[in-house]
């Protein structure tokens, strides 16, 4: 049990402006922050009668006649290691609240989940699920959903350039909160589909306003996190609809103060279009030896080589070279986050039944990857991480385990059984603590979330520990072999 668990699993949207809190109730006036505060609190004394106290307050809010009291209950109970008392108490109230928050936003994940034929079908679904859930019937914090789903169907019909209808949906979104959040994958559709012009003209006021936000010249800066990105997308169009120099001067602010392979990719092409060829070659040749060799980057790098050679030049010795600096970039960079830290010791049941401890591993270089069947961007890195796999297959010294954690599902044993053998993944799967939060392993190492990769020298010292990652599969393996390779010389 601690505060950052608490403050995630039970966000503070579910909860209205003035609900019953549990034992709290009896004194009149109490705020949410103040439920919050003192659950915190009880929560990170993280003992046998702060465990009692939170009972209280979970068995009270169980028993109110409020959703949003009986929502935090379940979640009370979930992170209190009772998940099937929390389940219960979610499926009861799909029956007591038909027409709450619970079951409209399962309504609607299955409007944005669902494969349809058209745009007009998403539309005609929208409208039917608003006209049995009015946004009326909600408070405004809880309303972020409908903004949500007429993006969902703007961005349909942006991949089927219908652009009254973009319009339209673009129109009403603009007085929505996130209104850019929700913007963004629409304009990033239709510059796909190259309706440049369009893009030109919708962003233009956008990034203007991020613009004089960035100066200071006004205190709301909550949209300031999209500068980047709206910046991108807009130089991208300006490039499309041949307004060059104008993209170079964006473009050339979003490299600097967001650099990127997209942003420098980006900027690049702006600076080929504008005759700039050894500018942009020598743009993309720092990114690719800091960041390593996408497969977009060096689309462009190396058809710009050629051409800065007037094509005398054969390409291969050129590739080696870089590679020789991309690696030596990496080491650089590697040896700068090498830790040196203790390992928890663990021992964990794999698909076989075997138990299998970091103890019995001694003497050899162990890479950790923690991931779930649920999580996207794990499932991504798996190419890569196959690749490695196999790249150390006969190598004695070097042992990777997947770890599989965060699972709510009962059967999660069957999920990830079946997601490996549809996969031909060869990974060796352990299985870490899934009802018992507080004993995983995932929790041992303080990973806060996944993917997270740990490589583990022949001593038992932690000396790489990072989450994130990308579906560059020559990325992977070279990050992965350099860490191992550093790993085992201590």
């Amino acid at each position: 049990m601690n505060l950052r668990s608490m403050k995630l699993v039970v966000p503070m949207l579910l909860l209205g402006n003035q609900v019953a809190f549990g034992q709290l109730a009896a004194k009149k006036d109490v705020t949410q922050e103040q439920l919050y505060e003192h659950l915190n609190r009880l929560f990170e004394k993280n003992t046998a009668e702060s465990k009692v106290e939170i009972l209280k307050e979970a068995k009270y809010l169980e028993n109110s006649q409020k959703e949003a009291d009986q929502l935090l209950a379940g979640r009370l109970y979930s992170n209190l290691d009772m998940p099937d008392k929390g389940e219960a108490i979610k499926a009861g109230i799909t029956k007591k609240f038909p027409k709450g928050l619970t079951v409209r936003n399962e309504a609607f994940n299955s409007l944005l989940d669902v494969e349809v034929q058209s745009a007009e079908q998403k539309e005609k679904l929208y409208q039917e699920l608003v006209k049995k859930f009015p946004e009326t019937n909600f408070d405004e914090k809880n309303r972020g959903i409908y903004a949500y789903a007429m993006g969902t169907v703007a961005l349909e019909y942006a991949k089927e350039k219908n652009m009254e209808k973009v319009s339209h949906y673009l129109d009403m979104l603009k007085t929505r909160s996130n209104y850019l959040g929700n913007m963004f994958p629409i304009v990033r559709e239709l510059n796909k589909q190259k309706q440049y012009a369009f893009v030109v003209t919708s962003l233009e006021p956008v990034y203007s306003d991020l613009q004089i936000m960035k100066t200071g010249r006004t205190k709301d800066n909550d949209d300031l996190r999209y500068l980047g990105s709206i910046g991108l997308q807009y130089g991208e169009a300006l490039l499309g609809n041949n307004e060059e120099k104008k993209a170079l001067d964006v473009l050339s602010f979003v490299y600097k103060n967001s650099p990127s392979d997209a942003s420098s990719l980006a900027y690049a092409k702006a600076l080929n279009a504008i005759g700039q060829d050894l500018n942009a070659f020598k743009l993309l040749e720092r990114q690719v030896i800091s960041n390593g060799k996408s497969s977009e980057l060096m689309e462009e790098l190396k058809p710009l080589y050629t051409k800065l050679n007037n094509n005398l030049s054969d390409t291969t010795s050129y590739l080696k070279e870089l590679d020789l600096r991309i690696n030596e970039e990496l080491l650089t960079k590697l040896k700068s986050e090498m830790v040196k830290n203790e390992a928890p010791q663990f021992s964990l049941t794999d698909r076989e039944g075997k138990d299998i401890s970091l103890a019995s591993l001694k003497g050899k270089v162990v890479v950790l990857d923690f991931w779930a069947t649920w999580c996207g961007p794990c499932k991504m890195s798996f190419p890569g991480m196959q690749a490695a796999v196999n790249k150390y297959a006969d190598d004695r010294d070097v042992v990777f385990l997947f770890i599989d954690t965060w699972q709510k599902e009962a059967n999660y044993k069957e999920l990830v059984n079946n997601f490996i053998e549809t996969n031909q993944y060869n990974f060796h799967v352990l299985f870490d603590e899934m009802k018992a939060t507080q004993k995983s392993v995932v929790s041992a190492y303080g990973v806060k979330g996944i993917p997270a990769k740990v490589v583990i020298d022949k001593e038992g010292f932690i000396r790489f520990q990072s989450s994130g990652s990308g579906a560059d599969v020559e990325k992977i393996v070279n990050e992965i072999s350099a860490k191992i390779e550093l790993a085992k010389k201590g």
